[in-house]
């Protein structure tokens, strides 16, 4: 069975995306479902990428900005301002070994896949043409970034305002 990295990417970030769903859902603490919201978030974002990089990364780029940037930390500080909110501590044994073996296996694809990169120099960035691309070629994204953020921002004053 010849396994490609896109394929083991896939199958990494699918188990990374269904396992958080199931702790996002069955979780009884809020803060921590905000918190794994984030991982959900990248590893979607990730598999956006994986579809197809050169025309699907502007939409990943998008999706980690709205909803692991804005969305997450929202909820975090929504969280902190209610009274009542208690995080506890969970010590688990072998979490720390799962830990390790986990930074080790990413450690690993990163620097296999980083062999295999032809680099090569950048070219210059120029914020203007960015802009232009943006406005023209990905309109509907940056309107629906836009209000998301502004819908955010609403609703974080208007839950600050409430005594």
């Amino acid at each position: 069975m010849n396994l490609s990295l896109d394929l083991i990417l896939f199958l990494i970030f699918s188990v990374i995306s269904i396992s958080s769903a199931i702790f996002i859902v069955s979780s009884k603490n809020v803060f921590y479902s905000a918190i794994t919201l984030a991982f959900l978030g990248i590893s979607i974002a990730v598999l956006i990428t994986l579809i197809a990089p050169a025309s699907y990364g502007i939409y990943s780029a998008f999706h980690l900005l709205l909803y692991v940037g804005a969305t997450v930390v929202f909820l975090s500080v929504s969280l902190v301002m209610f009274k009542g909110l208690s995080v506890r501590q969970i010590n688990i044994p072998w979490a720390s070994f799962v830990a390790i073996i986990a930074t080790g296996a990413i450690f690993t694809v990163v620097v296999l896949s980083l062999t295999t990169i032809q680099v090569s120099v950048p070219k210059p960035l120029d914020l203007q043409q960015l802009a232009e691309t943006i406005l023209s070629e990905y309109w509907f994204p940056a309107i629906v970034l836009v209000i998301g953020l502004l819908t955010t921002l609403i609703e974080a004053i208007t839950l600050s305002r409430r005594d």
